[in-house]
């Protein structure tokens, strides 16, 4: 009984613990809040000129891989939308439920020499726009 009450602690301090390192976003860093895009790219899987779009607006947010070049999350390879976590262990952002893809941050929005705002996320670098 000793043993199954100290290992069902552990198992809440593990929990708890690991918890603490997952917050929205937004709550974390407003400095993401907002529309971010790649710069267009070409994408041999698409066959066409392509970008990614990230925009930040609480549970109105989404991600989308490889969409069209000049319309925000239309054609896209991949697409999530739902709040923003961010693990701050491990640096990912988990966009709504889905944990099929998670990109992680290499860099926080900062502003670049050119005067932009600009986050890199899996070594791509996203602006504002």
């Amino acid at each position: 009984m000793h043993f199954l009450i100290k290992t069902s602690l552990l198992f809440i301090f593990i929990v708890s613990l690991a918890s603490c390192n997952v917050e929205d976003l937004e709550k974390y860093n407003e400095d993401f809040k907002g529309k971010w895009r790649t710069d267009v790219y070409y994408s041999p899987s698409k066959g066409d000129s392509i970008r990614n779009y990230l925009t930040i607006d609480g549970k109105n947010s989404g991600f989308g891989v490889a969409c069209e070049k000049d319309d925000p999350f239309v054609y896209c390879l991949s697409f999530q939308t739902g709040k923003v976590k961010y693990n701050k262990a491990s640096r990912g952002l988990q966009i709504g439920n889905s944990v099929q893809l998670i990109p992680y941050v290499d860099k926080e929005p900062f502003i670049n020499p050119d005067g932009r705002w600009e986050i890199v996320l899996d070594n791509v670098s996203y602006y504002k726009y």
